[in-house]
């Protein structure tokens, strides 16, 4: 599978944003979010923003589930549920109800493959609106500062830190490959570092699988940390892209 530095539904989120608000054409929407990650596309992907749109959606925001951790994820039958976590990921309508679950599958011989996004359709609940506004970037900003410090101190101690100081803080940006020009300033920053660390949590929980540990004790406790660390990460990219589908949809100011 190609390795996105940011998930799939980001993309959705703040490019389907975007267009719901006027801007731009469904097609432009449909290149943007799988530019670099898929060849072809299959399911209801424009008919769902275009529902979505009739229905009067303002914006897209994202989920990042995982098994007993629903980061995210509105409240729908226990089905949608699943085949979100089952994918790790969903954009969804949190005005009318509503979700994309992407998947994606490589296909073709070796050396000429292509992949493939295949979206599915489900029927979520709405989301209150003070619950969808309910995300500070002061309060998710800190707690991700908060979390990086602690793993690297834990990790420090039980030996193994999979990033160098200052790697998982990257200087601010004023745009982010992928994702529309024009964003908020803070939650933008904010939305880059979470996706730093929790592809830096990734990668050490991709060490640790492949036996990198000297004994099974200190692998599971660094295992245990990494898994904090993208729990926190994870919550911090969901809370800042959404700020961002919120500034972008008018509903707070940039």
């Amino acid at each position: 599978m190609p390795v996105l530095a940011l998930p799939l539904v980001v993309r959705c989120a703040l490019w389907g944003t975007r267009w719901l608000g006027g801007r731009g054409d469904i097609d432009d929407v449909v290149g943007n979010v799988h530019s670099g990650a898929a060849t072809d596309i299959a399911g209801p992907f424009k008919a769902t923003l275009r529902d979505w749109a009739e229905r009067g959606e303002t914006a897209v925001f994202l989920a990042l589930p995982r098994p007993g951790l629903l980061t995210g994820m509105p409240r729908a039958p226990l089905a949608v549920t699943a085949a979100a976590t089952d994918a790790g990921q969903a954009a969804y309508a949190p005005t009318v109800g509503g979700a994309l679950v992407p998947a994606l599958t490589r296909f073709g011989p070796e050396g000429d493959t292509g992949v493939l996004a295949t979206w599915a359709a489900y029927e979520t609940e709405p989301v209150p609106r003070h619950i969808a506004e309910a995300p500070d970037v002061g309060d998710l900003s800190r707690r991700l500062t908060e979390a990086v410090l602690e793993a690297t101190t834990r990790l420090a101690t039980v030996g193994g830190i999979p990033w160098r100081g200052g790697e998982a803080t990257p200087p601010p940006r004023a745009s982010v490959p992928g994702l529309p020009p024009g964003l908020a300033p803070r939650p933008l920053h904010l939305l880059d570092r979470a996706g730093d660390v929790r592809a830096l949590a990734l990668a050490g929980l991709g060490v640790e699988e492949s036996g990198a540990a000297l004994d099974a004790s200190t692998s599971a406790e660094r295992t245990a940390v990494l898994r904090r660390l993208l729990t926190e990460a994870e919550a911090t990219l969901v809370g800042a892209t959404n700020v961002l589908s919120m500034s972008v949809a008018g509903w707070r100011p940039a």
